[in-house]
């Protein structure tokens, strides 16, 4: 149970990626943040198989994680990625 694959974007700008799974999931997540709302600030979650894609948008960036769906709260494996990256001034 961990984050298997995360993304920072600035629209459809991929600003920073990880992954620790090999396959398509860099173009499935570019696929969810084309269809994204244009909303400002919002959080979604994606179910694919037994996955959960985790997305917090705010303040123009868009903040992507991909969880088993048994990780946890839905938005706990953002609020990891967000301290991880130094975000700090970011509420989840």
């Amino acid at each position: 149970m961990a984050i298997l694959y995360a993304v920072v974007a600035r629209g459809t700008v991929v600003l920073s990626e990880f992954s620790a799974v090999t396959g398509n999931t860099g173009a499935v997540a570019r696929r969810i943040l084309e269809k994204l709302p244009s909303e400002a600030d919002s959080r979604l979650c994606f179910s694919q198989d037994s996955y959960i894609f985790h997305i917090l948008r705010s303040d123009g960036l868009t903040f992507l994680c991909m969880a088993n769906n048994t990780f946890g709260s839905a938005f706990l494996s953002i609020s990891m990625l967000i301290r991880g990256l130094g975000f700090m001034g970011f509420c989840c």
